[in-house]
């Protein structure tokens, strides 16, 4: 079916035409179907462009109906007409709204779940009843091109680094913090994801993967209007998220408001075998662990808008989460081979409680200057804290039934503090007539201050261990400005080009080991994007960017934690930033079907590794750079309209990343894979406003730093159906439990497999209700001059 979008012949029959609304606006992804006249049987059909316009083509002779189909319009059907030996241009055809009227409300249904444009692909989550009622980590993991594993580290097109953005701005997390987040966060409050793989330069130079831009929902902003919603859901474990949202406006003034709540409990088994060598053989650990861990979340988000002028708007907005999380792991690990250890293994009980609180402020204001463009100024102020409590008792056995060797019992506690300012101001305008400029300037200021208390208990006594406690500072202040200038040509050609600077001061201290990592680099990061239309139907565009990837504040912090007494991570305060330079092609066909080929190639390439202690038969992960790895990608996006109530919507991505370094001692890396995933959505629309949506994705076994990452692959199911304001949905994640995680990592001496399986089989159910007037302009959606330093800022979203 693919190959009929790339079929052409010039001497074929066809029909064309534009579809557009009852204010003459064109719609695009329209649903076009040719009828036979006789039995309405479906001969073909298409898809409209961005402009509304379709074209049919290889058409035989013969009578026909013509229908133009939309979610959220009437259905359109043209009379009988006969199509002869000569191309037909038919009328434009408008569709009208289909609407429901209760009193003053207007419900519409949404729009289609994947948009494909050249410069970012769009996945609607307010259209989809399997991705609204899950978390913004399962959206993301049935996101095409994009992969989670089971630790929630994101990947794009077998590339990490991915830069995750909060309305229009980057959300610098840690890692580990960015996947407790992106887990405690209701799909419910996301509208849509924008995944971009080539940012111009008014985005941060952050992200060599691309960058995920997490659009949260805004209420429709005369009067008050807001929403209900309960979402429950059921595994192995309950799991529930209430949430309010509320809108108030008048003529000057908007004021708005929401706030959920989450909870959940889940679930993890992870079997780690390793093997290290000793005395010239070989040791064997076989780790097995269960883990069951609740998190509680509280989300809030408000803010005011005064609308000075019509031209000029001044805004407060608060938000920030407050939360726990609780975790237990019980863990057992048996010894084999060549060993001279007094014991056979031992059992590890881990329970961890963490805690955090944080708020952001911020102050935004807007001026139009018609002629001479727009002014945007953000200064905010975020403060985060994070307590987190752990005990972990290891107690050795031996197979004979007792051992000498006494318990390691380890008390940790770990205080984080963070602080961040910024400023960042935005220009926009055209000059020299058609040339359009965007410009900014931003400073920012992130101070971080982490303390680890380790203790031993030793005779029910606490006994602090000097060579693993430590304090860890961290201030950096980074200073940049862009500016970026566009284009059109002639309606053909279109051209963008870019330059940022940015000038980073870095100075991390370890106060406990009295070592410091002092760093200043000042780069610049060019970006530029070609596009030619070459026909009506066909378009190709090239873009190129450099980009910077500096290191998490969690890596660079040298802290350890364990799992238990052979198996801990470390950070890595001499951390280098990664550099990238990434080159893009795309063709669109009818501004609906896209291939797009990419190239990075990226050097210090920050990843994650394990290391080894032979002597002490340890196996610690870590953080280092890499010489270089280069990444190739192709994928293709297409949505194709089976039937008149059946849409089908086909992603494939297949990419080759090849690394190349030095490592450890003398050692060498030289890894290399082909990889692809493949996503099919089905959406169908049944009578009575339901809706009926199935969704499938596999991912090929994939090559992530050291890792070797196995076959993925998950079905789901959801349906809604609407009622006026109320509106129910269901839907049920990883049908037949086919989710799991098994990696590899084989490098030199280092010899290791991970198992992990997770509750990934969820049935969910959703019930909201809206309420108010519903006939208001949409509240100002907004991020803050903070967001870009947040993920690398371990907020603490647990």
């Amino acid at each position: 079916m693919l190959l009929n979008f790339f079929c052409f012949t010039a001497q074929a029959q066809q029909i064309s035409g534009k579809i557009y609304d009852e204010n003459n606006q064109p719609l695009p992804y329209a649903n076009v179907l040719l009828l036979a006249a006789a039995d309405s049987t479906l001969i073909k059909g298409t898809a409209t462009d961005t402009t509304g316009a379709y074209v049919i083509e290889q058409i035989k002779a013969g009578d026909y109906l013509l229908s133009a189909q939309m979610v959220g319009y009437k259905n359109y059907y043209s009379e009988a007409f006969a199509l002869n030996n000569t191309p037909q241009n038919f009328p434009d055809i408008r569709l009208r709204e289909a609407t429901t009227q209760l009193g003053e409300v207007t419900v519409r249904s949404t729009k289609p779940m994947i948009e494909v444009t050249p410069n970012a692909l769009t996945v609607n989550v307010e259209a989809s009843p399997v991705l609204q009622n899950g978390t913004a980590q399962d959206v993301l993991r049935k996101s095409p091109g994009i992969t989670v594993d089971q630790n929630g580290n994101i990947s794009l097109k077998g590339k990490a680094n991915v830069l995750v953005y909060l309305d229009g701005k980057p959300t610098y997390l840690s890692d580990t913090d960015l996947a407790r987040l992106l887990e405690s966060t209701p799909a419910k409050n996301i509208e849509k994801i924008e995944i971009m793989d080539n940012p111009p330069a008014r985005y941060d130079a952050e992200g060599n993967a691309g960058i995920i831009n997490i659009v949260r929902t805004a209420q429709a902003a005369t009067g008050l209007n807001g929403s209900i919603n309960l979402n429950s859901g059921y595994g192995r474990y309950p799991k529930l998220n209430p949430s309010l949202n509320l809108n108030y406006r008048q003529k000057k003034f908007n004021v708005f408001g929401n706030y959920s709540h989450y909870y959940a409990k889940r679930f993890q088994h992870q079997n780690i075998f390793r093997r290290i060598p000793y005395q010239g053989d070989t040791t064997l650990f076989d780790q097995y662990s269960t883990s069951v861990n609740r998190v509680n979340n509280n989300n809030f988000r408000t803010g005011a808008d005064w609308f000075i002028t019509p031209k000029a708007t001044l805004g407060v907005l608060l938000s920030g989460n407050v939360g726990r999380w609780r975790g237990n792991t019980d863990n057992l690990t048996e010894l084999g081979g060549e060993y001279n250890n007094p014991y056979d293994g031992l059992t590890a009980e881990s329970m961890e409680r963490n805690t955090w609180q944080n708020l952001t402020y911020n102050v935004n204001f807007k001026q139009d200057f018609e002629k001479a463009g727009t002014l945007s100024i953000d200064v905010d102020n975020a403060r985060w804290n994070n307590t987190s409590r752990q005990n972990n008792d290891n107690f050795y056995f031996s197979n004979e039934g007792s051992t000498a060797e006494p318990p390691l019992l380890v008390r940790t506690a770990t205080e984080t503090a963070i602080d961040i300012w910024a400023i960042k101001a935005d220009y926009t305008r055209n000059i020299f007539g058609n040339w359009g400029l965007e410009t900014g300037l931003k400073t920012s200021s992130v101070v971080t201050d982490n303390a680890l208390d380790f203790n031993r208990l030793v005779d029910n006594r606490l006994v602090n261990d000097t060579l693993r406690s430590n304090r860890f500072q961290y201030d950096e202040k980074i200073y940049a400005g862009y500016a970026e200038l566009s284009k059109k040509f002639n309606d053909q050609w279109q051209v963008k080009a870019g330059l940022r600077g940015e000038q980073t001061f870095s100075d991390g201290y370890s106060v406990t080991l009295d070592s410091a990592a002092r760093r200043q680099y000042f780069n610049l990061f060019p970006s530029a994007s070609l596009s030619y239309k070459m026909s009506e139907q066909h378009n190709l565009s090239l873009s190129y960017s450099r980009r910077i990837d500096r290191p998490d504040y969690g890596n660079l912090n040298p802290f350890e934690y364990f799992l238990d007494r052979f198996t801990f991570s470390r950070g890595n305060p001499f951390l280098r930033p990664q550099y990238t330079n990434a080159y893009g092609l795309t063709y669109g066909f009818k501004d609906a079907v896209f291939v797009t080929l990419n190239y990075n190639r990226t050097t210090d390439a920050i990843t994650q590794v394990l290391l080894q202690d032979e002597a002490q038969q340890t196996t610690f992960q870590t953080t280092v750079n890499l010489n270089r790895i280069n990444a190739y990608s192709v994928s293709l996006a297409a949505p194709l309209p089976v039937t008149q109530w059946w849409m089908l919507n086909l992603n494939a991505t297949g990419y080759y990343n090849d690394i190349q370094s030095p490592f450890s001692e003398g050692g060498q890396i030289n890894k290399s894979r082909f990889s692809y995933n493949l996503r099919a959505q089905n959406t169908f629309t049944l009578p009575g406003d339901v809706k009926l949506e199935v969704m499938g994705y596999y991912n090929s076994p994939q090559l992530w730093g050291l890792f070797e990452i196995g076959s993925q692959y998950q079905l789901d199911a959801g349906v809604s159906k609407t009622w006026g304001r109320f509106r129910a949905q269901a839907s049920l994640d990883d049908v037949f439990r086919w989710q799991r995680a098994i990696v590899d990592i084989r490098q030199g001496d280092i010899d290791a497999q991970v198992r992990n399986r997770w509750e990934s089989r969820v049935f969910r159910l959703s019930l909201s209700y809206r309420f108010g007037n519903e006939k208001i302009r949409q509240a100002r959606q907004r991020g803050t001059a903070s967001d870009d330093i947040q993920k690398r800022a371990g907020s603490g979203n647990n």
